[in-house]
């Protein structure tokens, strides 16, 4: 008979309470793990299949426009219209500026000796009347004339002795210059000769004749006067046109010089052309206005003249209408002929632009929804009218357009 053999275990070593709990908190922080794993996968996959969308982009192919064109500008046309562009007219309140000038004009500068003189008369009983311009000559043949007409009179007897009647008169050389500046002398009176008064009504000078002169002196010119003019006008204006074009906060257009003017209220000078002087005062009052018409409207009518110049392409079902990109959109003008009392002017227009076909968001849509993303790349490069196309699926792993229609978004891209 055999011999039986018995495994004998040794018995388990019993654990301790500190043990026990340290085994259940290893237990539960493994299943909590696993928890947050499954919920994060959970929260992942929703993300990711509501994120799920499609970026179509397409670059259209554009085509350049070039145009002239000329409108009239009107403050009494309300819209556009086949004649008229609507205008307005703004204004500031009067402006004021007044500056200092100098004087740059010459002239030859001719001034007359002048003095006084004492006039004699030795007649008995006899007043000289003489006129004014009546001719003194001195001894060395110089002509002077009295400013005055003067009554010298007779002579006159006191205590046995003769006095001559007199009186004095105020003389100017009767020729500008230097020549005339001549010490004092004795003068005859030339309108006597051959007259017994010749020679009892003479004449002398007690100071020497002072003032004769020939030169140059400083005038305010012509030219003076207008420079003066435009400048202050220049200024106004300057001053005027940063007030207006404030305007163009509020959209309205102030690129042409021409579009300003200016009404000239009131103008003082301290001295007029042709007065001697250094220096001379300007004063210039005066409101400014401009003729203008809104950007917007302007720019409206530009895109609608471009629009009428282009034919029309062929038949496209994914095609839409023709437009402007407005961020090609650019102008030049001209203000001409404008009447300010009217209101009216004429606008010569450059402008240039570019045109693109549209697309047919719908369309495309419909057509893009639940196709491959390469497939729906190669129809889309197959358009006439499109230059380049490009087809984003998001977020990555996907291969198919969404069928949700709200989950394809298109953009244009220049």
């Amino acid at each position: 008979m055999g011999k039986k053999i018995y495994d004998i275990k040794p018995p388990e070593k019993k654990q301790t309470k500190k043990e026990r709990k340290k085994k259940e908190r290893k237990k539960r922080g493994k299943g909590f793990f696993i928890g947050v794993f499954i919920t994060l996968l959970v929260i992942f996959g929703v993300i990711y299949f509501f994120s799920f969308r499609a970026e179509i982009r397409i670059w259209p192919h554009t085509e350049g426009v070039e145009l002239e064109r000329s409108r009239a500008v009107s403050i009494e046309a309300e819209s556009v219209n086949d004649d008229e562009l609507p205008g307005t007219i703004f204004e500031t309140d009067f402006l004021e500026e007044y500056r200092t000038f100098q004087a740059t004009g010459f002239e030859d500068e001719e001034t007359h000796a002048r003095g006084t003189l004492i006039i004699e008369n030795r007649q008995w009983d006899q007043n000289q009347p003489l006129v004014e311009n009546t001719r003194f000559e001195s001894e060395d043949g110089e002509i002077f004339r009295a400013t005055d007409g003067v009554l010298v009179p007779a002579r006159s007897h006191q205590t046995g002795s003769v006095t001559p009647g007199t009186v004095e008169v105020e003389v100017v050389a009767d020729s500008p210059g230097p020549d005339y500046n001549i010490e004092p002398t004795e003068f005859r009176l030339p309108g006597l000769q051959g007259a017994p008064s010749y020679q009892n009504v003479t004449a002398y000078s007690e100071d020497a004749m002072t003032g004769g002169a020939r030169g140059e002196r400083t005038v305010v010119s012509e030219e003076d006067v207008e420079n003066a003019r435009e400048a202050i006008t220049s200024s106004l204006l300057a001053e005027g046109e940063e007030i207006l074009a404030r305007k163009e906060e509020e959209g309205f257009l102030f690129d042409d010089e021409n579009q300003f003017n200016y009404q000239i209220e009131e103008e003082e000078m301290s001295h007029r052309a042709g007065e001697a002087t250094e220096e001379f005062d300007f004063k210039m009052r005066a409101r400014i206005e401009a003729i203008t018409l809104s950007g917007e409207v302007f720019e409206d009518y530009l895109i609608d003249e471009i629009l009428e110049s282009v034919q029309e392409s062929s038949e496209n079902n994914m095609k839409g209408e023709k437009r402007v990109y407005e961020k090609s959109l650019s102008y030049n003008y001209v203000f001409e002929n404008i009447d300010w009392e009217r209101g009216t002017g004429d606008m010569e227009i450059e402008l240039a632009g570019e045109v693109y076909s549209e697309i047919n968001r719908s369309r495309l849509i419909e057509r893009a929804r639940g196709s491959s993303r390469n497939e729906l790349e190669a129809f889309l490069e197959r358009q006439d009218f499109i230059r380049q196309a490009n087809v984003m699926l998001r977020p990555f792993g996907w291969t198919n357009i969404p069928d949700d229609s709200g989950r394809i978004n298109i953009f244009l891209e220049f």
